[in-house]
């Protein structure tokens, strides 16, 4: 589960910068590379939130 949150802060912002470089020019890739990393963060908050869940029901 970390893993999966940790290669999503790599390649979240990468797909965002490229989708929003296509579609918009460099403002989109702005953005894009922006609301990648954001979901990103929130995906790898989420997999640490489960993780810690996880562990403290033992």
């Amino acid at each position: 589960m970390v893993a999966i949150g940790c290669l999503a802060l790599l390649i979240f912002p990468i797909l965002g910068l490229i989708a929003g470089g296509i579609y918009a020019g460099r403002s989109g890739a702005e953005w894009g590379a922006a609301t990648g990393l954001a979901l990103a963060m929130a995906l790898s908050g989420a997999m640490g939130w489960a993780l810690v869940k996880a562990a403290r029901q033992r």
